[in-house]
């Protein structure tokens, strides 16, 4: 069976999408400027969007329940409380271009800077770390794998990437 479910913006431009562990659906509105929330077992199933200062590309959501998204024309990485819908934006250095993001099992996120040829760590404490910059590299999706590395991919040369942490 297939179902699809409208978003209430015309013309939103729906970019990403993640599931949290409670099984609500989370996506980008990238034109729209909106991380919305889907709760398809709510009867009829709910839609709820919240206006973020620029267009959301991709999503994660962290073992705590936090939203994670990049705002890649407007260098920022993002995170959204569900329990107070309290968005918070980390702003990066101008045109590192934040594109992927991923939740680790520690609890950080790693997100990829497109433009700046580099992948970054936000920690717990909200701190962040830069990977090497690889001029060229062009990293764009990203997962974290059990171990705790980071995968991603390198659109410009053609190549898979991981930054062995141990």
């Amino acid at each position: 069976m297939f179902t699809e479910f409208p978003v209430p913006t015309q013309a939103a431009d729906p970019f990403d999408v993640a599931v949290d562990a409670a099984g609500i659906v989370w996506f980008t509105e990238f034109q729209a400027n909106k991380i919305g929330r889907l709760d398809p077992n709510a009867v009829p199933p709910t839609i709820t969007e919240t206006l973020l200062t620029g267009g959301p590309r991709q999503i994660a959501i962290a073992g705590n329940g936090t939203v994670w998204f990049t705002e890649r024309f407007t260098n920022v990485i993002g995170s959204l409380n569900p329990s107070t819908n309290q968005v918070t934006e980390i702003p990066l250095t101008p045109g590192a271009g934040p594109e992927g993001i991923a939740a680790a099992l520690d609890g950080s996120v790693w997100f990829t800077q497109s433009n700046a040829g580099n992948i970054a760590q936000i920690n717990p404490a909200g701190v962040i770390t830069e990977a090497r910059s690889v001029k060229g590299s062009e990293p764009f999706g990203i997962t974290v794998a059990p171990n705790g590395n980071p995968w991603y991919v390198e659109l410009s040369p053609n190549k898979i990437a991981v930054l062995q942490l141990k």
